[in-house]
Parts: C-alpha cells; sequence; structure tokens
C-alpha cells in the first residue's frame, strides 16, 4: 500500500509552507496592510450595487467591467488585463504555464517567498542572484545568470518586500533589451513610490506587470489583484487560471475603489507616505536600532544589538505585533514593520525606545 509520501512529489514534501501564526494585539503592523481601513463612502456604494444579488448565480465569466475600468486606470489595454483571486494567484498562474521541471527563473533573494515555492513546487529551479551590501538589485548580475541558465523568466519585487528598495527604469529598461525570457514586475507597493512601469508595456511585450488591491487599495480581506501583459500572454494565462476565480463582491468592490481612488484612497495613500517620512526621522536618533530607506509602506529594521526575535516578543508584549524576517537570507539581524496610523506609530516607537539590549538575556 503506497503512502501519503509514496504519493506526493518529493519536491513539494522537502518544502516549507508559507505560514503565519496570528496573534491577536491592539497593534498590528506586521503584514503591510492599510491601516486606515477601507473608506466608508467605497463600502456604501459597494453594498448598494451588489443588493439583490442573486448568491446563487456564478459571477462573471470574465470581469470585462472590471477589466475596462482597470484598463482606463492603469494605462493600458482591456485584452491585457488578467485579474485574480489576489496576485498570488496570477503569479501562480503565470509560473504555470512557464516553469516545467528543471527550468529556470532568476530571483534576487531576500524577497517575497511565494516566488520561490510556487517555482518550486512546480518543478523549476530557483537560479538566486544575491543583492549588493544594500540591498539593491544586481542587475548586471542578474542578466548574467538569466543568460547563463536559459531562465525563462526573471521576477522582480519593486519596491521589494521585504527591503523596500526600488528598480530604477533605466536598469528595467536594460533588462528588457537584453533578455528574450519574461520580465515579471511585482508593483504591489508602486502608489507608495509613484512608480509605474506600465507605459514600457509597449515596448517590451515580455515585460508583465503585477499589482493588488490588498496595499494602498485597502481591500486584502477581500483577495483581489491583476496583472497587465500583452494580450498574447494573457490569453495562455488564462488556460491556467481556474474559472469563476473572483467572487462577485470583490469585484464590485474593486470597481467601486478604482473610480473613488482618486478623492477616496490616494489621501490616505499620501497620509502613510508622511508617516513613513515621520517615523524614518523620528528614529535617525535610536543608537541601538538602523532604519533602512523604504520607498514601500514597511521598513526593514536592522537590530544588531538585541536579537529579532527577543525585539519580535519584546513589542509583542507591549501590544505591538512586527514581522521578524530573520530567517530570510541575509536578515538574521533584521524585523520589519509596516506603517500604522499616527498613534500606531507613536506606540511602535515609544515600545523600540523602551527595548534595551537586556532584552536579549
Amino acid at each position: 500500500m503506497r503512502t501519503f509520501d509514496d504519493l506526493i512529489k518529493p519536491s513539494v514534501r522537502r518544502l516549507q509552507a508559507y505560514t503565519l501564526t496570528p496573534h491577536r494585539v491592539p497593534i498590528k503592523l506586521n503584514q503591510n496592510e492599510n491601516p486606515f481601513g477601507i473608506p466608508p463612502a467605497i463600502v456604501a456604494e459597494t453594498l448598494r450595487r451588489v443588493a439583490g444579488r442573486d448568491w446563487a448565480r456564478y459571477p462573471d465569466f470574465v470581469p470585462t467591467e472590471l477589466q475596462t475600468a482597470l484598463a482606463r486606470f492603469a494605462g493600458w489595454r482591456a485584452d491585457g488585463v488578467v485579474v485574480g483571486n489576489g496576485s498570488n494567484e496570477i503569479i501562480q498562474a503565470l509560473l504555470t504555464i512557464l516553469v516545467a521541471p528543471g527550468t529556470p527563473v532568476v530571483l534576487s533573494e531576500p524577497t517575497f517567498t511565494v516566488y520561490r515555492l510556487m517555482v518550486e513546487v512546480l518543478g523549476g529551479t530557483v537560479v538566486n542572484v544575491p543583492p549588493r551590501a544594500d540591498f539593491s538589485y544586481d542587475i548586471p548580475a542578474m542578466l548574467e545568470a538569466a543568460h547563463r541558465t536559459c531562465a525563462v523568466a526573471v521576477i522582480l519585487c519593486s519596491p521589494n518586500n521585504p527591503t523596500g528598495v526600488t528598480v530604477d527604469e533605466p536598469a528595467l529598461r536594460a533588462f528588457l533589451t537584453d533578455f528574450d525570457g519574461f520580465v515579471v514586475v511585482d508593483e504591489a507597493y508602486h502608489e507608495f513610490c509613484q512608480q509605474n512601469f506600465v507605459p514600457l508595456l509597449s515596448d517590451f511585450p515580455r515585460l508583465v506587470v503585477l499589482r493588488t488591491f490588498s496595499k494602498a487599495m485597502a481591500m486584502a480581506g477581500l483577495r483581489i489583484g491583476y496583472g497587465l501583459m500583452a494580450p498574447e500572454l494573457a490569453t495562455e494565462l488564462g488556460k491556467a487560471k481556474l474559472p469563476y476565480n473572483v467572487n462577485f463582491f470583490s469585484l464590485a468592490a474593486a470597481q467601486v475603489a478604482v473610480e473613488m481612488y482618486a478623492d477616496e484612497l490616494r489621501p490616505l495613500v499620501e497620509r502613510i507616505i508622511h508617516e513613513r517620512a515621520r517615523v524614518s526621522a523620528a528614529m535617525a536618533s535610536f543608537d541601538r536600532f538602523r532604519l533602512l530607506p523604504s520607498q514601500a509602506n514597511f521598513h526593514l529594521l536592522h537590530t544588531p544589538h538585541v536579537p529579532p526575535r527577543h525585539l519580535f516578543e519584546a513589542l509583542l508584549a507591549r501590544g505591538v505585533l512586527i514581522r521578524d524576517v530573520s530567517r530570510y537570507p541575509l536578515l538574521s539581524e533584521y524585523v520589519r514593520f509596516n506603517i500604522g496610523t499616527p498613534e500606531e506609530n507613536d506606540a511602535l516607537l515609544a515600545a523600540l525606545q523602551a527595548v534595551h539590549p537586556e532584552a536579549a538575556t
């Protein structure tokens, strides 16, 4: 009789799942969410539009109305927009159509761990090119690795999670010009740096831009994201995406959020950017910690004098939840926290100030 171990791929059994321990605390700064929540006006309009909707009926097979709205919003064409159950689903579907056993994909770790997880579940090979000392992307080294391994794709997160660094447009253009595989740019946090690579799609059909409603758009609980790409690629990707993948409520809420972004959500993004600068300035005088510059809604914090796990526990005891990222490559002395409301940020700063090196003992 065969066991589970006999039936499940060895490459999958060797992997560690993406996990997160739930903690119930007053101040939650561990998942890079929008701390201000979804504006009431967007909630009210969404509820108005879905009122009377028959829950027994499937959502639209192709959400053309939302695709059209996203195309206008992002500045791309509707037939090159793919809507997903979070941008994670777009990542999974894209890698499913590209990665076969042994297929190389270039990453620069530390980065979002789901990229490696999905490549390895599919049997592909991750080619990791470490960043420079300041965590910036080593684009020449990544390009060399992509050529040397005949990689099918390179994945860049910009701003990168968890480091907050970006790839600049000239470097990306050079990569797109010299590399004949796909270049995937995850722009989950682009609103916080005003970076936008969508205009490059017209000149570079092997560029894929991913976006999400989970961060600046304050809709992490509704699980919706989208990809912008060449229409030919969107057609192929649709073969790997599950049918009826996004529920009707999320589709309606996303459309409302896009329509009301300028009036309701952009002001919240600006407040987060302002708070990011305030927190950074306040921490400049902290001698036990070093805050790394960030273009996202979170910061990486170097904590060489207090082990990350001890710092995590000390803040948790004070009701502040951050992310211990010390198991990521190159980050053994780091934690990460996202920018909260002014009151949450003040509590974080006070909690950090109260933590001393003896907390490690």
